[in-house]
């Protein structure tokens, strides 16, 4: 059973700034208006795992500082939100007869007030089907659905299985759907990580399904009624959330000062709900907003407006920049705008690579790398930086960067210089510039190569345990970090240089390493090197040095006070 739906009309002025693009909405509302039909989708963590918004999450301080501001009245904001539609029927511009630029615009909102939580799940889930028609055929992952199963159980004491029905539904191995399961299992990989958002909500929504029908619960395994309602709002706030949320609650304080409890008394008295007088107080005297809504519907022209306008004003980490352009939008939702964040300056290939390498089962960088999303947990402080793993990356995709401190020579340049045309990788292409591009591509031949010099990395000098010191995936490791990782590419790149040796497969890279590391201790990073601060220029040479001296000739290794220059001296 959908919800009621409540209409909300204003004034508006509409105007197009181009003959080809979208008309844009001028109108104001009241900021408790707003709130209501406004749904502000952040990339955030719920129970650890990340949401599909584009939003940064709420900065609380920031809006308790514009609640203070606008706690003047003569203090205005000048700035509009930015917001735009999530459906082309939930707004509708009527123009007066005879002055087309000026009308009525109406929005038509649900009243989720009393919505189940299942049920606004499945529309969620209905919403990113329509978006993505591929999902209903995708091959979910069975592991993940088991374990949100499990953890239902654990939680409400539910004997929730995954049944040969659910098997095959969501397996997609009925008679006639392995071939769209197989399409979209490649669209939906490597740009997106909207198939893991969409497995997520199909096992919550298993599990509140096997619950009784008199519990109707607000939050499932870290999933709650707010967040899915962002989702399911008419309009999506692309700019200006901390401004609403600032006016709000500025209404919401004037209700519990002076002036507002008068009113509420003076109503209470009346024979009014204490509840209803204090919100019609406030929606009394709620500041009114500027709004500037574009009339587009498409998710991705929402992250397009986000991105440009939050990285030409004010610029957001390079990590949470990255994992939202890159795990925002399907393949075909982002193509289209693809090539419009490269013209505004946004690094989308960069951000492509990077963020599939922190996601991948198969990437040794999965879950080691800060990523700008917030949560319960938050990036870890030990994990290894966005801009690091970009370095590193640079190296391989870009074939630059490979130099070992303290020495001129790039050797990941001088190996594609002389020795990539060769490759089996790129054989099929004619010239230098187009091997090079096809090498390069986001999902190119370089990230199989790197991803299998990294896990062989790691199995050879790395340990699980987060206390070693060899540990991988913490950077207070001798080898987790940028130098140590960086010097081993660039020697590695080095090695093949001066064997003149090419790469035509994933494993010529085991080969090649093999040949590389012959003679080296697993043990080389698993010493106490008495070194806090790993990232200065003494260090750096002093590291690159030692490691290079002891690889070509590993007699014996280096003594652990030889590691610090100082101790070392």
């Amino acid at each position: 059973m959908r919800a009621k739906t409540i209409t909300y009309t204003y004034p508006a002025h509409i105007t197009q700034q181009t003959p080809s693009g979208k008309p844009l909405v001028f109108f104001a509302a009241p900021a408790t208006q707003i709130d209501q039909w406004v749904g502000v989708p952040q990339r955030g963590r719920l129970d650890d795992e990340e949401t599909i918004g584009f939003q940064r999450q709420e900065n609380k301080a920031r809006i308790r500082e514009l609640s203070s501001f606008y706690h003047d009245e003569r203090n205005i904001v000048q700035n509009p939100l930015l917001a735009a539609p999530q459906s082309e029927t939930s707004v509708k511009f009527k123009a007066l007869e005879g002055n087309p630029d000026f009308g009525t615009l109406e929005i038509v909102s649900q009243d989720f007030s009393e919505t189940s939580l299942l049920n606004l799940m499945s529309q969620v889930v209905e919403r990113l089907e329509s978006r993505v028609p591929e999902l209903k055929e995708a091959v979910l992952d069975q592991e993940r659905l088991s374990s949100i199963m499990d953890r239902g159980r654990k939680e409400h004491g539910l004997n929730v299985v995954l049944d040969e029905s659910d098997e095959a539904e969501d397996v997609a191995e009925d008679s006639g759907n392995t071939d769209n399961a197989d399409a979209a299992s490649v669209l939906l990989t490597d740009e997106t990580h909207l198939i893991d958002f969409y497995t997520e909500l199909k096992g919550r929504i298993k599990v509140l399904e096997a619950l009784d029908s008199d519990m109707k619960p607000d939050r499932i395994l870290g999933f709650d009624r707010d967040a899915m309602i962002s989702y399911l709002k008419p309009i999506m706030l692309v700019d200006g959330q901390h401004r609403l949320k600032g006016a709000v609650l500025a209404a919401e304080l004037l209700a519990e000062g002076d002036s507002g409890e008068e009113f509420q008394l003076e109503a209470v008295e009346s024979g009014k709900d204490p509840a209803k007088a204090k919100a019609e107080f406030i929606a009394q005297h709620a500041r009114s907003l500027p709004v500037s809504l574009l009339m587009d519907p498409s998710p991705s022209e929402h992250v397009f407006q986000f991105v440009v306008v939050n990285q030409k004003a004010t610029p957001m980490g390079k990590a949470l920049l990255g994992t939202i352009v890159s795990t925002s939008l399907s393949k075909d939702e982002l193509d289209p705008v693809a090539q419009r964040l490269k013209d505004a300056g946004i690094k989308l290939d960069d951000s492509q690579a990077i963020a599939y390498l922190t996601r991948a089962d198969e990437s040794p960088f999965k879950n080691c790398v800060q990523t700008g999303i917030t949560g319960a947990t938050g990036d870890r402080s030990t994990a290894l930086q966005w801009p690091v793993l970009k370095g590193l990356v640079g190296i391989f995709r870009e074939l630059s960067g490979g130099k070992l401190y303290g020495e001129p020579t790039d050797w990941a340049r001088v190996w594609g210089k002389n020795h990539l045309d060769q490759s089996a990788f790129v054989a099929d292409l004619e010239n230098h510039e187009e091997k090079l591009a096809e090498w390069a591509r986001p999902d190119g031949p370089w990230r199989d190569v790197f991803i299998q010099f990294y896990l062989n990395i790691k199995e050879k000098f790395g340990a699980d345990d987060p206390e070693a010191s060899n540990a991988w995936g913490t950077t207070r490791s001798n080898l987790f970090n940028k130098v140590s990782l960086t010097i081993l590419a660039a020697d590695y790149f080095e090695f093949l240089r001066m064997q003149k040796r090419t790469l035509d497969s994933v494993s010529d890279v085991n080969l090649t390493m093999n040949d590389w590391l012959e003679g080296v201790s697993p043990t080389y990073f698993n010493r106490n090197w008495k070194v806090e601060k790993k990232d200065t220029p003494a260090i750096r040479k002093r590291w690159a040095s030692l490691w290079h001296t002891y690889r070509k000739n590993p007699e014996s290794l280096p003594k652990e006070g030889q590691f610090n220059p100082v101790a070392g001296a």
